[in-house]
């Protein structure tokens, strides 16, 4: 299995930094308020999941076993990169995509969603009807997001998942046709 190695993992994190503030600009959130939506990043290497061609998918953490009914556990949520299918856009395609872009893109969709279900705009258990609804406003507040952050690396990225079909894009069929 593929997976990001010290200098992939130093890219993701300038694209996280790059996404976080991104979206914040976009919900107006300074930032001692992310504290709001907590959240971490981890990768498939470190915490396996299911399976799929998805880039990425947010998971929403339970309160740790015996925590009285008395303490209040804030939402957290996992957002966790699937290394190989993001390797595997970047190093067996010949499109053009690099890998700090299709980063940008991937963790400010993800972030987007996190905002959204840790505002409570979105339900973090929808059903499938309201998910491919919910998955269409997320990947279009995604691009307006990054609106604001032109570079030609990115222009590619959102150029090649513009039509991607929406209810797919975390659950997999995130390659362009």
């Amino acid at each position: 299995m593929r997976r990001f190695d010290a200098r992939g993992l130093r890219t993701v994190a300038r694209a996280l930094d790059r996404a976080e503030r991104l979206t914040a600009g976009f919900y107006c959130i300074p930032g001692r308020e992310w504290p709001r939506y907590p959240y971490e990043v981890t990768t498939r290497v470190g915490d396996p999941g299911p399976e799929g061609p998805a880039f990425a998918d947010v998971v929403r953490l339970a309160a740790p076993p015996g925590l009285g009914r008395r303490m209040q556990f804030p939402r957290r949520f996992r957002i966790r990169l699937h290394d190989e299918n993001i390797l595997a856009a970047v190093h067996d395609r010949a499109d053009g995509v690099a890998l700090e872009p299709l980063l940008l893109f991937v963790l400010t969709h993800e972030l987007v969603h996190v905002v959204r279900f840790g505002g409570g705009f979105a339900p973090f258990d929808a059903e499938p009807p309201e998910r491919v609804a919910e998955e269409a406003r997320v990947h279009a507040v995604t691009r307006r997001v990054l609106d604001g952050a032109p570079d030609a690396g990115l222009e590619r990225v959102l150029e090649l998942y513009r039509d991607v079909p929406l209810e797919l894009m975390d659950s997999g069929a995130v390659s362009p046709k």
